[in-house]
């Protein structure tokens, strides 16, 4: 086909030439035009992976990768990230627990809160705008459980060598094995990406719509947790419903697992709760100042603009007792909405030898406003409205031997201010060793679910105007080696805590069949310190990839002996993997098995009502393994995976929890692929 055209392409050339006078004019004209089409081939024909990027807003570019690994097989799940300190609830779609905590992150605003519903929400950063020489499609797909499966899949397209434009959806449907937990969701994305030939206009932009949709049980109640530890094993009763005594004195039983049918577990709740967000961002900058010899901007003026809206929803047509009483005459259908308006402007100038620096200046608009029922609760705060603007200023230096980044943020109003200083220091790779150590200081208002909140529900309401800024100190460091041996380590002084607690019930005065939640914040100091350790060693085509972390904290306990921050002091993962290529190296493999552990401890429970996690301390989880076994293969740019989880469920006993309320997942096996299609 390409000999074709470029004999075409020579007929009329040379026809066109014809008429003219200088025939070795038209030869040489033709000539070139082959000459130039021909290094295009062999530029597509040499292409890779590599030569297809993903630019994100934090500067990070990364290109495709269709490699298989282990860190593939670690990162093939619905949240399509490593989830080492996360633990998984019962269905594809909800919640995740924690086993650690990082205290670094740095953000320019509050967030809403219900933190609980965004672990796998696409937030601005999430983003990635592509340059692809050629179209490039990626599809994500993995089973759940019962009945629906995880789609997400992405097309982009270069119209030409300038701009972009990508479109991707994630689409998921889960039924669950237990009842009233089926969950459905719908992430669409659109981004563009535009660059100028002369390469100094930048244009980012992306609109996504997501609609994410849970049931929620609430848990198992007592009776559940007791059918799911104590079943299969039942005394024989008589006609009149006594045991039967046996010779020995001891009681009839008879084996039944009529309740390893999840479905049949009793539950508290039948509710349904949703996010619902929409959400345009636009980044432009343009070079005021053009390097042309070494094709850089020293000085660029951009912009960025923020709109946002979210619905999050809560429904509960049968009113369970649960959350305790609801207002007279009201169904539970609370409904909140929160709306965004951000606008910055930044500026990027080269100092040459003294580096780089960006200022940015940005205003804030924000509204969090709740239902008001029936309008007859005068008197009651149901919206919150702030303007904030921030000043922040960022350093980059290249030394020779490593590169520094300081970061500055500072709130210019005393309203839900977000202010922090960074400084980290990254070595360069000297003989494939890496040294990275970051000092940060941090001082944030609390989320807006701690400040305000209204429901249907009696003991569901609050507005804490006097919460103090929840500050942090930390310390960070990490070392590494190749991808063969990597420490990292995080020491955290945390003030003025702020988390969610089990209170009393405002009538009875007790917390037993209630869970009655409350912000509430601790003045005094937590110590928080964590260290993490990676290694992978290989033999032959046997490798063993093993990673360990140790958590300590220290607190003052409150007067009921509740811990505020609760940890596992131990979390490992170690895999034993078998890599080879088969088939006259036409496909690759791994197969192995992975073990997961985590030691006791009181781990939140999940609040569906507030989606948030709610601190407990009168039952421990944990101390079960967890043994996965996989089977994955690459042929050509296709991954396929196919994993048996929780291998060992059935032999070590009905008493592993994700909270105190809601099982682990059982035994299954569950498939899927991820297929890129690119030249």
């Amino acid at each position: 086909m390409q000999k074709f055209f470029l004999v075409l392409s020579f007929f009329f050339i040379h026809a066109n030439l014809f008429s003219q006078s200088s025939d070795l004019e038209g030869k040489l004209k033709a000539q070139e035009e082959a000459t130039k089409e021909k290094k295009g081939d062999e530029k597509i024909d040499s292409l890779s992976s590599k030569d297809y990027k993903v630019y994100y807003l934090d500067d990070n570019v990364e290109s495709i990768d269709t490699s298989l690994s282990i860190y593939k097989d670690y990162k093939f799940n619905f949240l399509r990230e490593d989830s080492f300190e996360l633990l998984k609830m019962p269905n594809v779609g909800h919640s995740y627990n924690r086993l650690g905590y990082s205290f670094t992150n740095m953000i320019d605003y509050p967030k809403l809160g219900a933190r609980g519903k965004h672990f796998h929400y696409f937030e601005v950063e999430d983003i990635g705008y592509y340059n692809v020489p050629t179209p490039f499609t990626e599809i994500f797909a993995k089973s759940t459980f019962e009945q629906g499966q995880v789609l997400d899949a992405l097309v982009s397209i270069n119209l030409s060598p300038e701009f972009n434009f990508t479109l991707a959806h994630k689409g998921y449907k889960s039924l669950g094995k237990y009842i009233n937990t089926r969950t459905r969701g719908n992430q669409f994305r659109f981004s563009t990406n535009y660059n100028s030939k002369n390469k100094k206009s930048q244009l980012k932009f992306h609109l996504t719509s997501q609609n994410l949709f849970n049931q929620e049980n609430g848990g198992l109640t007592s009776d559940g947790i007791y059918f799911y530890e104590k079943a299969p094993n039942y005394f024989v009763l008589d006609d009149f419903g006594n045991q039967i005594e046996n010779e020995d004195g001891t009681f009839e039983m008879v084996e039944y697992d009529g309740y390893l049918d999840r479905s049949r577990l009793p539950s508290w709740l039948l509710s349904e709760s949703s996010l619902y967000s929409k959400r345009a961002f636009l980044d432009f900058r343009r070079s005021l100042k053009f390097n042309e010899e070494k094709n850089i901007s020293n000085l660029t003026l951009g912009i960025q603009f923020t709109h946002e809206y979210k619905k999050l929803e809560y429904n509960d047509p049968y009113t369970g007792p649960l959350f305790g009483q609801v207002r007279e005459g009201l169904l539970v259908n609370d409904q909140s909405r929160y709306f965004i308006q951000k606008g910055s402007l930044y500026l990027n100038s080269n100092l040459n030898k003294l580096g780089k620096i960006k200022i940015n200046y940005s205003y804030i608009d924000s509204k969090n406003s709740f239902s008001d029922y029936d309008g007859n609760l005068s008197g009651l705060i149901f919206k919150l409205e702030n303007k904030q603007s921030n000043l922040k200023a960022q350093w980059f230096k290249n030394f020779k031997l490593f590169e520094i980044n300081f970061s500055f943020n500072r709130s210019l109003d005393e309203d839900l201010v977000s202010n922090y200083s960074s400084v980290s220091l990254l070595s360069k790779k000297i003989k494939n060793v890496k040294v990275k150590v970051n000092a940060s200081v941090l001082e944030r208002s609390p989320n807006l679910n701690f400040i305000l909140f209204r429901s249907a529900y009696k003991d569901y309401n609050w507005y804490n105007s006097d919460l103090q800024n929840q500050k942090s100190s930390s310390l960070s460091a990490e070392f590494s080696y190749k991808e063969l041996i990597s420490i990292s380590g995080e020491y955290s002084v945390i003030d003025n805590y702020t988390f969610f607690r089990e209170s009393t019930n405002s009538l009875t005065g007790e917390t037993d069949n209630f869970r009655i939640a409350s912000p509430n914040q601790i003045n005094s100091e937590i110590n928080y310190f964590k260290i993490k350790l990676f290694s992978k060693v290989n033999f032959g085509k046997f490798s063993f990839i093993n990673t360990g972390q140790y958590q300590k904290k220290e607190q003052e306990l409150l007067l009921d002996g509740l811990a505020t921050l609760n940890v596992p002091e131990w979390i490992t993962r170690n895999t034993i993997m078998f890599s080879s290529e088969v088939f006259n190296n036409s496909l690759f493999i791994q197969t192995g098995i992975t073990f997961n552990y985590f030691t006791k401890f009181f781990a939140d429970y999940y609040n569906p009502l507030l989606s948030e996690f709610v601190t407990q301390n009168y039952k421990e989880i944990g101390d079960y393994p967890r043994i996965d076994f996989f089977f994955n293969a690459k042929i050509q740019q296709t991954r396929v995976f196919i994993k048996v989880e929780h291998l060992n469920s059935s032999l070590s006993g009905f008493d592993y929890y994700s909270d105190p309320f809601n099982p682990y997942r059982d035994l299954s096996v569950r498939f899927g692929l991820v297929w890129n299609f690119f030249q």
